[in-house]
């Protein structure tokens, strides 16, 4: 798979499960309207679609990005590549 550059959970579809959270609690949480969003540099919290290079947590690897985006039960988090292509969900 290619490099993950960009992050977002698309609210729309979002019902605040929780897994991906458990999968990547460096890089996720749960908002105040029960939604998933990336804790990104200076305390902000965003759905995205968000540049990696943003994240808190420098050392969030790819492999997590990918296990907490495959964990959403209503494939609410979409990754994309350096070209901007989206690598997961599948397109």
């Amino acid at each position: 798979m290619a490099k993950i550059a960009k992050v977002e959970v698309k609210r729309d579809i979002c019902i605040g499960a929780t897994p991906c959270v458990v999968a990547a609690p460096a890089a996720m949480e749960l908002d105040a309207e029960n939604k998933a969003v990336y804790k990104l540099k200076d305390g902000v919290r965003s759905s995205g679609p968000v540049d990696r290079a943003q994240l808190e947590d420098p050392s969030v690897d790819d492999d997590t990005l990918l296990i907490a985006a495959q964990s959403c039960p209503v494939k609410a988090i979409f990754l994309y590549d350096e070209t901007g292509k989206q690598v997961y969900p599948e397109a």
